[in-house]
């Protein structure tokens, strides 16, 4: 224990050491950086404390999960009413050439909570696949790496960087096909001509025929799923009737399907040596088997990561409907397993790598009549049960599938937010633009991490589309409307919002789970209040999703709630008043070669060009200059060498590189900054060139990242002297 003492009192300095040696604790020595200090305490990768231990990828809604294991009850800078530390996990997707590709990050909040039993917690990212195929064609099985770092987040672009507390961890996953529509197009159009279309055009082709649904995709025959050298296996024989089997079981009084039986007797396959495995089940996880299940708090989603084993066993291949891994999920809140619902991912037969295929998972719960007051955090057991083919049988915490097994952890039960009385109906405004009231400051500016953790403010405004996601605490009954007050800065008073958004629904009764997306539609100034925790129904809306904002005003804006029973003018409650800034301007950016002959002159190999740069905005993030292209500019030094108002310069940077595009980032925190830069071109090729100027402000652009950008390009050429 004195151990473990020890290590909390250096994990509370641990950003302190780092900012007076970036490598204090050596976990530098593998990015092979030039003039890097040398280590003061070693500490690499140490899982003492929180652990990765789990990835899936559900190729459906590209969702991309990791599941942390947190080790201790304390270690993690304060209880649940302090600010307490984060736990990033960054991740990098190989498409197989050996590049990783960096897809972004995720994090979530950790306290000291006291309890004993480890806590799993899932976070996840939505990814654009950089690479996808046609089901015929050979599918794209990509490796993934995440880097789990707690309390610092792990630098974009940098797969090789090690964490200090945390570790690294990878999976292979499998990339959905492109929709078999897209494919008959492509069909049609010969590799060159694949390679002429418009980026932008194909994604807007691809984006309706999504939005039109998926193409119906044919049941597998039997004779197509079995080789020569499965017909001795008797349980992969077994595996192959067993969806066929559960259906008769199901529906005893529905006829007999002749050309299934008909299909059973031309492949062989004997009824009397399978039925000890089919009528027998004992958690048989040859083929597929659940490690991992966990809470997404921010989300409110329970996760379970599936590895799926085998090439084949899963009903067909890319170009069938396949099969399905369904997980069930129980949670006990202390006293005794209560259902939550059935969620499953697609599956099918895919020459699957050494270690396997990893699949994830995910079910909406409803936690509130779990949660208390405001600093009082809660715990349930977890439970996710793994049945491939045939759902779980529900309210059967102890059910055992015929292929598949089940897993146990524990999950963190958030409190309420300040403000809420347990048992009071009370309309609680939980994020604007992604980030979380708390983190908003009265200003209207944000600071910190988004929900999620997807992406991180400083001093931010918003801009764009400005999502606002809440609840309504402890709602008095199942039929309640809501209406969203917004004051601009012209406005005497709060006027009613009224715009129809969509929304996505999850709805689950019993052991069905179907999702749609529908319009909310005002009736007056009020919506429908549509999550919904019956005895028999729960409904729930994607990130508690209130309302989309689009402001027609820059400036100072303010939000509030208030809900009523459907059908009555009474309002029940109303909450409080939170304050956003609006900036849907972006920054004015200029670049301007002065030397010589100024823009769109010639110069001489060896000549160094001078010129001037600007940006301004209300609310400048910083700006960087670059010379492209990239691989003929490498080996030029360009240096910023003046700016107005004064502000700390980076080191001189080498032109830029295949790696390293953006050469000379200025950070900033005034309204804009000018002033001089110059290039030293001795050892740059000869060639047209253009200087780049990108400026970016710190807006919170569409609820979904910073910032809005602009940019500015001149052009030169080289000749050899």
């Amino acid at each position: 224990m004195a151990d473990l003492k020890d290590d909390v009192a250096l994990r509370t300095s641990m950003r302190l050491r780092l900012q007076q040696n970036p490598n204090f604790f050596g976990n530098l020595k593998d990015l092979d950086l030039k003039g890097l200090p040398e280590p003061v305490f070693v500490k690499v990768g140490d899982t003492t404390y929180e652990e990765l231990t789990c990835l899936g990828y559900n190729p459906d809604t590209d969702i991309l999960t990791a599941i942390v294991r947190i080790k201790q009850s304390a270690g993690y800078m304060g209880g649940p009413c302090a600010p307490g530390s984060r736990e990033y996990v960054r991740f990098y997707l190989d498409y197989g050439d050996g590049t990783w590709v960096d897809h972004g990050s995720a994090s979530f909040e950790i306290h000291d909570l006291g309890f004993t039993d480890p806590l799993c917690y899932a976070v996840s990212v939505k990814i654009k696949p950089k690479r996808k195929r046609c089901c015929g064609d050979k599918p794209v099985l990509p490796t993934v790496r995440a880097i789990l770092s707690w309390n610092v987040a792990p630098p974009a672009n940098q797969p090789n960087w090690s964490p200090v507390w945390g570790n690294r961890l990878q999976r292979d996953i499998q990339i959905e096909p492109r929709s078999p529509w897209l494919c008959l197009i492509l069909d049609k159009i010969d590799i060159e001509g694949i390679q002429k279309i418009n980026p932008d055009l194909l994604a807007k082709l691809n984006g309706l025929i999504e939005d039109a649904g998926p193409a119906p995709k044919p049941i597998a025959p039997l004779s197509h799923q079995i080789g020569k050298e499965d017909r001795g296996d008797t349980a992969h024989m077994a595996r192959l009737v067993y969806p066929m089997l559960a259906s008769m079981a199901a529906n005893p009084e529905a006829p007999a399907d002749l050309s299934a039986l008909k299909s059973w007797k031309q492949i062989e396959i004997d009824i009397d040596k399978i039925g000890d495995i089919i009528f027998a089940p004992n958690f048989n996880t040859a083929y597929e088997e659940l490690h991992c299940v966990g809470l997404d708090r921010d989300l409110s989603l329970l996760h379970g990561i599936v590895q799926v084993k085998r090439p084949n066993g899963y009903s067909g291949g890319l170009c069938t409907q396949g099969s399905r891994e369904y997980i069930a999920f129980y949670l006990d809140f202390g006293s005794g397993w209560e259902y939550q619902g059935t969620t499953f991912v697609d599956v099918h037969d895919v020459g699957v790598p050494r270690g396997g295929l990893w699949y994830q998972a995910s079910l909406p719960v409803n936690l509130d009549k779990h949660r208390q007051e405001w600093c009082r955090t809660g715990r349930a057991r977890i439970r996710g049960i793994l049945s491939w083919a045939v759902p779980p049988a529900p309210n059967d915490a102890n059910h055992v599938p015929v292929w598949g097994d089940r897993e146990d952890c524990w999950i963190e039960v958030r409190p309420w937010p300040k403000g809420v009385i347990p048992g009071q109906t009370t309309p609680v405004l939980e994020a604007i633009g992604r980030m979380a009231v708390a983190q908003i400051d009265g200003a209207g500016f944000a600071n910190g991490a988004s929900v999620g953790g997807t992406f991180s403010a400083t001093d931010a405004p918003f801009g764009g589309v400005i999502t606002m996601s809440g609840i309504i605490a402890n709602p008095s009954n199942l039929s309640l409307q809501y209406r969203v007050m917004v004051k601009a800065p012209s406005d005497a008073v709060a006027k009613a919002q009224t715009k129809t958004f969509g929304i996505s629904v999850t709805t689950v009764i019993g052991s069905t789970v179907t999702f749609s997306s529908q319009s909310q539609i005002a009736a007056g100034d009020w919506f429908t209040y549509v999550p919904q925790n019956g005895p028999a129904v729960f409904r729930s809306v994607a990130e508690s999703l209130l309302y989309v904002f689009q402001a027609t005003e820059q400036g100072l804006h303010t939000v509030y709630l208030q809900v009523r029973e459907a059908g009555t003018s009474v309002i029940l409650a109303t909450s409080g008043v939170e304050a956003f800034f609006v900036d849907n301007s972006a920054p004015v950016a200029d670049v301007t070669i002065t030397s010589g002959g100024g823009n769109c002159s010639k110069f001489k190999v060896g000549e160094v060009l001078v010129g001037t740069y600007s940006m301004s905005d209300t609310h400048s993030g910083g700006l960087s200059l670059s010379v492209t292209p990239a691989a003929a500019a490498a080996g030029g030094l360009l240096a910023i060498t003046s700016v107005v108002p004064a502000a700390p310069l980076p080191p001189l940077l080498p032109g830029p590189s295949a790696s390293n595009s953006l050469s000379y980032p200025l950070r900033l925190t005034t309204t804009g900054a000018s002033g001089q830069w110059e290039l030293d071109t001795s050892a740059m090729k000869p060639c047209g060139y253009n200087i780049r100027i990108v400026a970016n402000d710190r807006t919170i652009v569409n609820s979904s990242g910073v910032s809005w950008q602009a940019y500015d390009d001149e052009g030169f050429c080289l000749e050899l002297p």
